[in-house]
């Protein structure tokens, strides 16, 4: 079952609860209640592979005179680059 976060209006404390989708419809009819939407962000890694590198290199807001600006991946995340296998 999903959890749900809610708010007690009249405490302002903020608390999470389990219930059904037709449950929360009804829960949430109280006057007292409000229902917090929160998103959640999770941030993907491979371990410094291509995609961690791809990322830390759109960050970088400094552009190095060697490179103008373009993407040069190193170590084991040079492996299928060449050959345009890159995912």
């Amino acid at each position: 079952m999903p959890l749900y976060t809610f708010k007690n209006l009249e405490t302002n404390e903020e608390y999470d609860e389990v219930m059904s989708y037709e449950d929360l419809l009804e829960y949430v009819k109280r006057d007292d209640i409000q229902q917090v939407f929160k998103i959640k962000i999770t941030r993907y890694s491979d371990a410094g592979g291509m995609k961690d590198q791809f990322t830390d290199w759109c960050k970088d807001t400094k552009i190095k005179r060697d490179d103008k600006g373009d993407f040069k991946p190193y170590g084991k995340a040079t492996k299928g680059f060449k050959e345009g296998k890159n995912g």
